[in-house]
């Protein structure tokens, strides 16, 4: 196996960062990921929504202006937790789906099961979506010491129910002091607003956590998934201040709030706590904000980039994040335009873990992470020059320092969303079309992904100078044909690195009907003897 570490810190211990003053000792991890929130829902990027929650804590740390995630929950989740290109997972041509049969392949070794090498104790509380047709697939299982959230993409925020396919999927797992697994069904907080009965979770995990390990604790919100649902009150409280008229927007400042509020309660219980001092938090966001109209999810904005969630344009991929706490409060009010994707955290995280206190990890799989702890803590040039965004048979995105490109079908909505959030053409583009192209990968027919990498003619081919042109607003692929060609070649070497995709299939036996309307795995590949299982009437959190 390889070293991570050894791979990685080479050149970092000189470096004024990671002074031992700043760490005591193995700092306690908070990674809190935001669902769906876009690059214009923040209002330190200018937006017309108040934020003051996340904006105070931004300023007190430092943020990263150019960090990318994938296009969509799933695959941006699998990226992060394996700190691999999502090509290499299988689940680049589909998000997954409750009762569809994909997951991400048990043989991928995840950041918590890392974390366990290095002595922390794992948790996460939140949204896991990264399937559970087998107990091996869900996170207690994953390295994972508990778990309290739920399995899918989305839930409805009062009756825990999946707002898509139905079926209850809110639980608490765990194992107990002989190891043996726990899952409660928690139909006793139905009722109750799902982001205050997590938050309230993870705050008492901060209160009961032991401390003589060090703490990793995963929080990954629903907020601001649709539906837009909020307790009563909220859109009232928080649109007071900003007066938004829009309707989707509107009841966008209500889950927002819900966000702020949630956030807030949990960085005030670490300040309360004799761990605030040694705790580094992270903040991004799963994938950007969708535009109105699109899978009726309503009242996000992106602007100015281009487009949103599902997409291949800046508006899904470059999304709000920030690293704050104590341990960066000699970085407050600085910010990084240096190239970062969310594979880039886990290799980060671990070579700060291993210069304060010497442990390393030994890797399972080959990662496409970076070690960027020098461009985040020191302001260096990142170490990561590119991106691989997507590969599939009809789409591809690839970013190769200022350039970007994209072929093929780069999603169903292209244009812009202004300050209010509705879909206008609010910066304008001029762009050489190629209606055929377009349509021709719209339907199907670009070719296999070898056919329309290599061939200059079957796909639409896209190209940007995102340093000169974030808003993607004018294709220069007719102008960089060297460009082009040189990006079209690194395509090709990634066909190599390939796993093939999986598909979403209705599965009967996996419904929730099958389950007391439950959703939980249905593969049989463990003894469920061994598994304590309870639906639980009262409330125990």
């Amino acid at each position: 196996m390889l070293n991570l570490c050894a791979l990685l810190i080479i050149g970092l211990q000189a470096q004024c960062w990671a002074e031992k003053g700043h760490w005591k000792k193995a700092p306690n991890i908070v990674f809190i990921i935001a669902d769906d929130l876009g690059w214009n829902d923040i209002g330190y990027h200018g937006s017309d929504l108040k934020t003051p929650v996340l904006d105070q804590l931004a300023r007190e740390g430092i943020r990263l202006e150019q960090h990318y995630a994938q296009p969509e929950c799933s695959t941006t989740r699998a990226s992060l937790l394996t700190s691999r290109y999502i090509v290499r997972t299988g689940l680049q041509a589909d998000v997954i789906l409750n009762g569809g049969g994909m997951g991400l392949p048990t043989n991928e070794t995840l950041w918590p099961q890392y974390m366990k090498q290095l002595g922390y104790q794992n948790y996460l509380v939140g949204k896991w979506h990264l399937g559970f047709n087998s107990w091996a697939e869900t996170p207690v299982f994953r390295g994972f010491d508990y778990f309290c959230g739920y399995y899918g993409g989305q839930i409805h925020y009062f009756g825990h129910y999946h707002t898509k396919f139905s079926g209850h999927d809110f639980r608490r797992d765990y194992r107990d002091e002989n190891g043996k697994f726990h899952q409660d069904i928690l139909k006793s907080e139905q009722g109750n607003y799902l982001t205050k009965v997590l938050t309230d979770d993870a705050i008492r995990i901060v209160k009961e956590h032991d401390r003589k390990d060090p703490m990793f604790m995963y929080f990954s919100l629903p907020n601001v998934h649709s539906p837009n649902q909020s307790p009563k009150g909220y859109i009232t409280k928080y649109n007071a201040e900003v007066d938004v008229q829009q309707y989707d927007r509107k009841l966008l400042t209500g889950n927002l709030g819900g966000l702020e509020e949630s956030i807030k309660n949990l960085t005030d219980a670490l300040k309360a706590s004799d761990m605030w001092d040694n705790t580094l938090v992270v903040f991004i966001s799963d994938n950007g904000g969708a535009p109105v109209g699109l899978q009726s999810y309503a009242g996000h904005s992106n602007y100015p980039l281009r487009s949103g969630k599902t997409t291949l344009f800046e508006g899904a991929l470059r999304v709000p994040a920030f690293v704050t706490g104590p341990l960066v409060k000699h970085l407050a009010g600085k910010e990084t335009h240096g190239l970062f994707h969310v594979s880039d955290w886990f290799p980060t995280i671990a070579a700060l873990i291993n210069h304060q206190t010497g442990k390393t990890v030994d890797l399972v799989n080959k990662i496409d992470g970076v070690n960027n702890a020098p461009m985040i803590f020191s302001q260096e040039p990142s170490n990561r020059n590119e991106i691989l965004h997507q590969l599939t048979k009809d789409k591809a995105a690839y970013r190769m320092g200022d350039y970007k490109i994209i072929i093929g079908n780069a999603g169903e909505y292209d244009g812009y969303l202004n300050h209010e959030g509705r879909p206008e053409m609010a910066i304008k583009y001029d762009e050489p079309t190629d209606t055929l192209g377009k349509l021709k990968c719209a339907i199907g027919l670009c070719g296999s992904f070898g056919d329309y990498i290599i061939g200059e003619d079957r796909a639409f081919v896209r190209l940007y100078n995102l340093r000169e042109d974030p808003s993607e607003s004018y294709n220069i692929a007719a102008k960089e044909p060297e460009v082009v060609k040189i990006m079209r070649a690194k395509l090709e070497e990634f066909q190599g690195i390939i796993m093939p995709p999986q598909e979403n299939v209705k599965i009967n036996k996996a419904h929730h009907k099958f389950s007391n309307g439950i959703w939980r795995p249905w593969r049989e590949d463990v003894d469920e003897s061994n598994i304590s299982y309870n639906i639980l009437t009262k409330t125990e959190l």
